[in-house]
C-alpha cells in the first residue's frame, strides 16, 4: 500500500511540475479564464486540483491540434524548393562554363596545328626554292 502512495505521489509530483512549466512557458495571449500570474499559484498551492484545472481551462488548445500552416523557419536544404532551384541553376552555369571552355581550348587546338602546318609548309617551300636555283 506504501508503494501505492508513493507511486501516486510521483505521478503527482510530476503532474505539478509539468502543469508548472507548463503555465510558465505559455503565452499570455494562449491563458483562459485568469492571468498566469494567478494560475501558477494555484498550481502551486493546491497540487492536483490546480494541475488538474490548469491543464481542462487554463490554456487555449488548439482546434485542429496539428498546428496550422506550413512550417515556419530554416528546412532542410533537399526540402527547400527555392534552395533546389538555386543549385540546379548554379549546375548548369558551371556545366555551361565547362563545355565553352572545351570548346575554346579545341579551337585553339586546331589553330595552333593550323598555324603549325602552314608554318611547316613554308619551310618546305623555301627549301624547295634554295634547292633548285638557276637551271643552266
Amino acid at each position: 500500500m506504501v508503494r501505492v502512495f508513493m507511486a501516486l505521489g510521483v505521478v503527482a509530483l510530476g503532474l505539478l511540475i509539468y502543469s508548472t512549466v507548463d503555465c510558465i512557458q505559455t503565452p499570455k495571449h494562449k491563458v483562459r479564464v485568469l492571468p498566469k500570474t494567478a494560475w501558477v499559484p494555484i498550481i502551486i498551492l493546491l497540487p492536483l486540483l490546480g494541475a488538474g484545472l490548469w491543464l481542462g481551462f487554463g490554456k487555449a488548445r488548439g482546434g485542429n491540434g496539428g498546428g496550422g500552416g506550413p512550417r515556419k523557419g530554416p528546412m532542410a536544404p533537399d526540402d527547400d524548393p527555392e534552395f533546389l532551384r538555386k543549385v540546379e541553376f548554379q549546375r548548369r552555369q558551371a556545366q555551361r562554363r565547362e563545355e565553352e571552355a572545351r570548346r575554346q581550348a579545341e579551337e585553339n587546338r586546331r589553330k595552333r596545328e593550323a598555324e603549325e602546318r602552314a608554318a611547316e609548309k613554308n619551310r618546305e617551300k623555301k627549301d624547295d626554292d634554295r634547292g633548285a636555283g638557276p637551271s643552266d
